[in-house]
């Protein structure tokens, strides 16, 4: 398979000998049908590579709690009186519950959307795209930054 958006990401893993799981792509599909939404393309592929895990990925990021996560993001957003803060529509990438914060992208920004993150606990007192805010131009380069931050961490060389 060739990935176009995720290619750094497979390499990676090849050489490192990971057995990170994908999706199966009627998995995937099943999904997108069910919530009448078509995942971008460089979304699809890192599904399909590591959906199910991820060594590199490691925001509450899991296939199986995708749609829980669609619902704590919805569950926090009315809780903190947020629900009109995005205007788009949306699709929770990853989670954080301890600090009932999500990453996320619009569903309308193409086949390498910007990625958002929201803390919905500290939005309003934090002033930074860690409360609110883009955290990376593409899905692709949020994958990157994922990336470079495993490849200089010391405990996974």
């Amino acid at each position: 398979m060739e990935y176009i958006y995720i290619n750094r990401l497979k390499v990676l893993g090849e050489e490192k000998g990971w057995n990170d799981i994908g999706v199966s792509i009627p998995e995937i599909d099943k999904l997108q049908q069910k919530r009448g939404i078509l995942f971008p393309l460089a979304y699809y592929e890192f599904l399909k590579l590591e959906g199910h895990s991820s060594s590199v990925i490691k925001q509450g990021h899991r296939f199986n709690l995708l749609e829980q996560d669609q619902q704590d993001a919805q569950k926090w957003l009315k809780e903190y009186d947020l629900e009109n803060l995005i205007k788009k529509p949306f699709w929770v990438i990853a989670t954080d519950g301890d600090s009932e914060s999500f990453w996320y992208f619009h569903l309308d920004e193409g086949d390498n959307p910007a990625i958002y993150r929201l803390s919905c606990m500290y939005y309003g007192e934090v002033k930074d795209k860690l409360a609110f805010g883009k955290v990376a131009d593409s899905f692709q380069a949020w994958i990157e930054k994922a990336i470079d931050y495993f490849e200089e961490d010391p405990e996974n060389q």
